[in-house]
């Protein structure tokens, strides 16, 4: 393909694509990187004559990343997302697709919660064996529901933050007082 062919087909809506010879997934290909050949061309090359060349040269070799439908897992996606506009997915050795930018913030505003009425608890807790249980096990004692929570700080061997957001309830207080008496610390509530 050329550069000219490739252009048309980023039309006005897209400024990368992924690049697949015979299903196998070469690369990414993007408006700038075809800036980027373009500037290493001689002063005297014309935009009729850019439009010619191959796009082999132009291709992201670098960006080699992918998921693959039987190995990855999401949160595989997560380190490729922040450096390309999406993440190539392979089934094996063949490409099947692409995963949208768009497609991850939802994933994890379903993770957070976002849009679910609820009140956000920030907890400091040790790592240790049956911290989310026993957070839970003061939670449930209320009877009320957990609609999400997310741990960070997963490689500290002693202190995490835990995200813990509940359905509305006028138990707050107890259930605040309850898990600082059992030594998790409150960072922040709302």
């Amino acid at each position: 393909m050329t550069i000219g062919e490739s252009l048309s087909i980023f039309g006005k809506s897209h400024y990368s694509l992924p690049v697949v010879a015979d299903g196998t997934f070469l690369g990414i290909l993007s408006k700038r990187s075809i800036l980027s050949y373009y500037e290493t061309q001689p002063d005297t090359l014309t935009l009729k004559e850019l439009h010619q060349h191959n796009i082999g040269p132009c291709i992201d070799k670098e960006a080699i990343e992918f998921v693959d439908l039987k190995k990855s897992h999401f949160e595989d996606c997560l380190p490729i997302i922040v450096r390309y506009p999406f993440v190539p997915v392979v089934d094996g050795e063949e490409f099947v697709g692409i995963i949208k930018r768009s497609i991850i913030e939802q994933t994890l505003e379903s993770c957070f919660g976002v849009g679910v009425k609820g009140i956000r608890i920030l907890l400091g807790v040790h790592d240790s064996v049956g911290t989310l249980l026993g957070i839970a096990k003061i939670i449930n004692k209320y009877n009320v529901n957990i609609i999400s929570d997310i741990g960070f700080e997963a490689d500290s061997n002693y202190l995490r933050r835990l995200l813990i957001k509940i359905e509305e309830t006028p138990k707050l207080s107890k259930i605040l007082h309850d898990l600082d008496k059992h030594g998790y610390r409150i960072l922040e509530v709302e």
